[in-house]
């Protein structure tokens, strides 16, 4: 009995843990939601530079337009790592206490983007709504300060 439950303890200890709920269903790309959809490459209609610096990002304000298709490119200008993640409020604020918990864990959505100092990656975001929408890096000590919006607006 005994070594049965050291056996079951280790198998609990080492077996992977998901943390897909982090983000819904809606931002896997499969269904619109307010804040858009990974857009594709081969449509984008405008490009933005982001820069980020160490708890800021420039600009933190950004307007599109609904059903545009924008390529961010995201510059870290600071020294540490950061990231950028469009989302809604709630949504980055679980992200945030996420990455409070787990400060090596890196996303794989198409919402996010991490990026080392002096390092450049691109997201591309359909947005379908007329609306706000948030951004921000989750890092801790980071989110209370680096924090966006991108407003979008009726075409």
């Amino acid at each position: 009995m005994k070594k049965c439950f050291s056996i079951f303890f280790l198998i609990l200890m080492f077996w992977p843990v998901s943390v897909s709920t982090e983000m819904n269903s809606e931002h896997d790309g499969t269904n619109a939601s307010r804040i858009g959809k990974p857009g594709d490459p081969a449509n984008v209609t405008r490009t933005i530079e982001i820069k980020v610096i160490d708890n800021r990002f420039l600009p933190s304000k950004i307007t599109v337009m609904q059903d545009e298709t924008i390529k961010f490119i995201i510059k870290n200008e600071g020294l540490r790592r950061h990231e950028m993640v469009i989302d809604t409020l709630e949504n980055l604020k679980k992200h945030a206490k996420l990455m409070r918990s787990d400060p090596a864990y890196i996303s794989d959505k198409p919402n996010h983007v991490d990026v080392l100092p002096r390092e450049q990656k691109e997201l591309i975001w359909h947005f379908t709504e007329s609306s706000i929408v948030d951004f921000a890096c989750g890092y801790p000590g980071h989110f209370k300060k680096m924090r966006g919006k991108i407003y979008v607006e009726k075409k």
